[in-house]
Formats: structure tokens, sequence, C-alpha cells
């Protein structure tokens, strides 16, 4: 599903990956690339703030693999203890400070400078390198991804209603090696809507398959949270690093 609206992305369809080594979390590299931001007026689900537009990414960056775990947020921010068939399942109930904080604390001390992706960056890694409105092609279905499957679009079957999030890595990973994209939890990202607030992306299990799509673009002010709204961060290359 490679196409003219991703240019040098294309060319490198598994990314190298790194493991920070304090939390374990993974990452894959990202190239740098081209490609066309937001969707057509005919996909279903459009919204008028998704006006296709072309974006250059510049560096290759990492990005995680999976949203942020409960594990991983209790180990860089010594908070609340998880019990042990939880530490899999994504952070929620996190509003953007926190998020903020979590990348803050992380990056101390390190060479690496982590932080919440930018919202092109976020798009640019869930398309992977496709065109269509979800990494998957047009259609979704609950067996790719952890959606409200009572709400289909036009032309898809109802699926499952799980009614909670899952496990982070549940289903199958897009082309750049990347989980959980679509669906499970939505995950801030810096981008800012307006002056009061700020884009979260990828939709949620209490959504349906249109907050799943691509280009969807969400938001809420930074100070609020909720039980399907997390978090997935990236890392800018080092000083004199070179991606192997």
């Amino acid at each position: 599903m490679c196409g003219i609206a991703l240019l040098a992305a294309c060319s490198r369809s598994t990314p190298a990956s790194w493991i920070e080594p304090t939390t374990g979390m993974e990452f894959a590299l990202l190239p740098a690339g081209e490609f066309v931001a937001g969707s057509p007026s005919s996909e279903p689900g459009h919204q008028d703030d998704e006006t296709p537009h072309r974006v250059r990414i510049e560096r290759p960056f990492y990005m995680a693999t999976h949203e942020v775990t409960r594990e991983q947020w209790v180990a860089v921010m010594n908070a609340h203890v998880v019990a042990a068939d939880e530490k899999a399942l994504p952070e929620v109930n996190i509003n953007w400070h926190e998020a903020q904080a979590f990348v803050d604390r992380l990056s101390s001390g390190q060479r690496w400078r982590f932080r919440l992706p930018s919202e092109t960056e976020w798009e640019y890694g869930c398309r992977a390198g496709t065109t269509t409105a979800y990494s998957t092609g047009q259609l979704l279905s609950t067996a790719e991804a952890n959606y409200n499957g009572d709400g289909p679009l036009p032309g898809q079957a109802s699926g499952e209603n799980r009614r909670h999030a899952m496990p982070v890595g549940s289903f199958a990973p897009n082309q750049w090696g990347l989980y959980d994209m679509h669906g499970n939890v939505w995950e801030w990202t810096n981008g800012a809507y307006d002056a009061e607030r700020k884009v979260i992306r990828g939709g949620s299990w209490r959504f349906n398959a249109d907050s799943a799509r691509c280009a969807l673009r969400y938001h809420h002010r930074p100070q609020d949270s909720g039980d399907s709204l997390g978090l997935r961060i990236v890392r800018d290359l080092a000083d004199g690093e070179r991606p192997r």
C-alpha cells in the first residue's frame, strides 16, 4: 500500500529497534520521509479538520512500539503498586501535564531526550507507509484492533465491544512494528488543536471505528484525563548517534 503519498519511508519497511534500559520499553526507528496527512473528503468519517496536506519528516526518530504500560509508568513515576495481571495494560487516567512529567523524568540523567510525539509524527507512525483510512486498508475489524465494534462505519461489519483496554501488543503491529496505533486507548500528542486544547489520536476501546482512523483528530484540555486516555512516547536521536 505504499504510494506517492509516502516517498523515502517506503523503502524501509523494517526499522531498527532500540530498548530503553530503565524500563525495557522498546522503540522502532522511523525513517525520514514525506507523506500526506489528513484524509480525502470521500473517506467515510472524514471531518472538516482533516484537509489533506503534504508533510516532510526531516529526521529519523524512535517511536515506542507500545503504549506506555502501567508497569513502565510505575517504574518511572514511583507511582501506585500495580497488580501482576495489570502490568501490561496501558496506563490511563493521566492528563497531558502528567504525560509531560513522565517524559521529563525518563529523560532526566540520560543522554536521550524523550517526549510526546508531534501530531504529524504520530500520524506518520500510524500510517506506516500506507495511504488508506487505516494501516490495514480501508477497513478495520475488531480482530485487528480494540475499538467499540457496535459503531462501524459504512461498509464495515459490526464487531466485538470488549468494554475495556487490552494488554499492549494484543493485536498484530503495523508495517513499521508499532502496536495499537488503532484503538485500545487514546494517546496524547504535543500538538495543539487550539489555544486551549491538545490533540489526542488513535481512538480507544470506548469509541467506534471512526475514532481509530489514521486521520481522525480528537482533543482534550491538558488538565483532562479519562479511563481510555494514555500515551505513547518518542525519542530523538542523540547528538552523534547514527542508526544502525
